[in-house]
C-alpha cells in the first residue's frame, strides 16, 4: 500500500502524558498475565494511584496466581462524553499483590472486604494509546 494510505489508516498515537490523564478516568479494563506458560486475561476494575495503577479482580479470579505475577499488561477503553470518539490505553509494567488493601486507596476504588478481592499494584513502565474517531 502507498505510504499515504497507510498514514490515513493508522489512528493517532497518544503521548504518555495523555495516556496517564486518560487512565485517571478509567474504571475498568483487562489484565493480561501468565499462569505457568499460559496467558490469562481477566476483567478488572482499576484506579490510578500516583505513579501506579491499582487493579482489582473479583473473587476466585486469581486464586492460583502468584502474588508476584511479574510483567503484565493492562488495557482499557475510555469513551468521550458525547460518544463520538474513544481512546484505548495499554499499560505494560510489573505487578505485585497488595497484601492488605485498606479503605485509603483512591476513593472510587472501595475495598469492601480484602478476603473477597485481589488487588495488584501495577507500575506504569510503558504507556501506549490511540484515539479513534468516526470512521475507525
Amino acid at each position: 500500500m502507498p505510504e499515504a494510505v497507510l498514514g490515513l489508516a493508522t489512528p493517532p498515537r497518544l503521548s504518555p502524558e495523555r495516556c496517564r490523564s486518560l487512565l485517571a478516568e478509567a474504571t475498568d479494563g483487562y489484565l493480561a498475565l501468565s499462569r505457568g506458560a499460559l496467558p490469562v486475561v481477566l476483567p478488572v476494575t482499576c484506579a490510578l494511584d500516583g505513579e501506579s495503577l491499582l487493579v482489582r479482580a473479583g473473587p476466585g479470579s486469581l486464586d492460583r496466581i502468584t502474588p508476584h505475577p511479574g510483567v503484565v499488561a493492562f488495557g482499557t477503553t475510555i469513551p468521550s462524553p458525547d460518544g463520538a470518539r474513544r481512546w484505548e490505553v495499554l499499560v505494560q509494567g510489573t505487578a505485585e499483590a497488595v497484601r492488605h488493601p485498606t479503605r485509603d486507596v483512591p476513593p472510587r476504588f472501595p475495598i469492601i472486604s480484602s478476603s473477597l478481592t485481589t488487588v495488584f499494584r501495577v507500575t506504569l513502565d510503558l504507556l501506549t494509546g490511540w484515539e479513534y474517531a468516526p470512521g475507525f
